[in-house]
């Protein structure tokens, strides 16, 4: 063979290897790039995953919450009722009162 086809052959063997190896290292940094990637991702999903569990419980709590608050306001209403009633007896007995003490003669 003469000089040149082994210096044609030379560099098709060095270009293959540099070949090789730009894209091994450009795979590594790719497999790292994702790698790094999918640890982020897992780690977004979980704090996505406790806030919406953290949400869940708020609701719930808020559902128990307003049951009381109803409940709460259905007795403030019968209470509500019941002063009024009491209001409209102590008007009547102090009306009652006063009539007496209007006809009863004074010093």
């Amino acid at each position: 063979m003469t000089v040149a086809a082994w210096i044609a052959l030379g560099f098709l063997l060095v270009a293959t290897i540099a070949s090789l190896t730009v894209a091994g290292l450009r795979g590594l940094r790719l497999w790292r790039t994702f790698r790094s990637f999918s640890d982020q991702a897992e780690t977004a999903l979980d704090a996505v995953t406790r806030s919406t569990a953290a949400a869940e419980e708020r609701a719930a709590a808020l559902s128990a919450n307003q049951e009381r608050l109803r409940r709460a306001t259905e007795r403030l209403q019968i209470s509500l009722a019941q002063l009024a009633v009491l209001r409209a007896a102590a008007a009547e007995a102090n009306a009652t009162f006063q009539r007496i003490r209007n006809v009863v003669p004074t010093k």
